[in-house]
């Protein structure tokens, strides 16, 4: 549960340098400032912050297509790990999926992950698929993972 001094909110163009540096910690590929300025425009796209006192702590983002959602991504800066941040925005992404009328979610992890994969299967997150050498800096494959909203 997240103290009262976060709050899950939409990203703006002003997130943006604070993601990127999550972004670098966090992932061994990770996307460009225009990839995510892109995505601020998509209209099937919605990506979330979680604001800590005006600082940028995580971010998650989903694409909703018809019955379909995808998790694109979501990241917690390092120093705000362990607070359930990560449990918050998958909660709120959730929330957008259904209101959106998504039966399903979906996301890929890679298998080397596992303190997201036990997360994501606390939330109700099944394996349903691989995707294999899908990570193009090691040749690492991909787990998908499937929640069922209805």
């Amino acid at each position: 549960m997240l103290n009262q001094n976060y709050m899950v909110r939409r990203m703006t163009v002003q997130d943006i340098d604070a993601i990127m540096a999550i972004e670098e910690e966090a992932f061994t590929l990770p996307w460009s400032r225009n990839s995510y300025l892109g995505e601020l425009k998509n209209s099937f796209a919605t990506y979330l912050v979680c604001d800590c006192e005006g600082q940028v702590a995580g971010y998650a983002g989903i694409w909703v297509v018809f019955e379909e959602a995808h998790i694109t991504n979501i990241a917690v800066a390092r120093r705000f790990r362990g607070q359930g941040i990560g449990r918050a925005l998958m909660e709120e992404i959730e929330k957008v999926a259904g209101k959106k009328k998504a039966l399903r979610i979906l996301l890929e992890v890679r298998p080397s992950n596992s303190a997201a994969i036990a997360m994501y299967q606390s939330q109700g997150y099944v394996t349903t698929g691989l995707r294999c050498a899908y990570y193009s800096d090691n040749g690492e494959d991909a787990i998908i993972m499937t929640k069922f909203l209805f």
